[in-house]
């Protein structure tokens, strides 16, 4: 009865841990399939299989131990969405890690913990650099070089006004809305104040905000067979732009659509 017990907390074990890894790798911008062979490459290195399932909303996982036929399920919400990268490539070398060498499930944890706090970049490179991209498109654009300033400042305030509402935990449709309502008046603004060329500024401004990673997940997914978790994503993404355009509409509007 004792070793019955051992066993089954062990194999209770594995799948959270499996659970977190997958819920880790999906929130931070890895596709289905990708999230899928990472578990599957962990779960094999210690003797057991698993069945995964993703929706939008959570995890689904059984993993069933090929000796004893025993299994446990497991459904693990993802609490958001957002993208990291060094956190999706760090648990990668981790699995293969975990391939390889075999761990204990204590170690595995500590290095999952430190991988948890991964920052790709400072928040305020981060900031600045999507300014310097925005005004980067509107050049692209052949805008003015006072475009290429009015841009980075869109881009730049646009992303701290979405910051703040993200903090204070708003849904991420509204932050969205928001940040493009602020990056479209600041254009709008220097309108007012008499700039003559904004039209380049002003399609750049929002560009910043499209979001690329959900759109190209979605179709990755539904072509790779995940047609659930692909059309949610796709789902998420195109709802995103939808806010942005209003948040782009009703900036214009407030500003004076009748002197465009």
């Amino acid at each position: 009865m004792k070793t019955e017990n051992t066993e089954h907390i062990s194999l209770q074990k594995i799948t959270d841990l499996l659970a977190s890894i997958g819920v880790m790798l999906i929130s931070n911008g890895a596709n289905s399939t990708r999230t899928s062979r990472n578990l599957k490459r962990i779960a094999a290195a210690y003797n057991v299989s698993i069945e995964s399932f993703f929706s939008h909303a959570a995890v689904v996982l059984t993993v069933t131990d090929s000796e004893s036929d025993r299994y446990v399920t497991q459904v693990k919400s993802i609490p958001h969405y957002g993208v990291n990268y060094s956190i999706v490539s760090e648990i990668s070398i981790l699995s293969w890690e975990i391939a390889e060498q075999k761990p204990s499930l204590a170690v595995v944890e500590e290095e999952l913990e430190d991988i948890k706090h991964l920052n790709s970049y400072p928040e305020w490179f981060k900031f600045v650099f999507i300014g310097i991209a925005t005004a980067a498109l509107a050049k692209v654009f052949d805008g003015t070089n006072l475009e290429f300033v009015i841009a980075f400042f869109a881009g730049l305030l646009g992303i701290l006004g979405r910051k703040v509402l993200q903090m204070k935990k708003y849904n991420v449709n509204i932050c969205w809305f928001f940040g493009a309502f602020v990056s479209t008046s600041v254009v709008n603004a220097c309108r007012l104040f008499g700039l003559q060329d904004f039209h380049s500024a002003l399609t750049a401004c929002v560009l910043w905000l499209i979001p690329g990673v959900p759109l190209i997940n979605g179709f990755l997914d539904i072509f790779s067979g995940h047609v659930v978790s692909g059309w949610a994503k796709l789902a998420m993404g195109f709802l995103m732009v939808f806010m942005i355009a209003v948040g782009f509409y009703l900036s214009i509007i407030l500003f004076g659509y009748g002197s465009f």
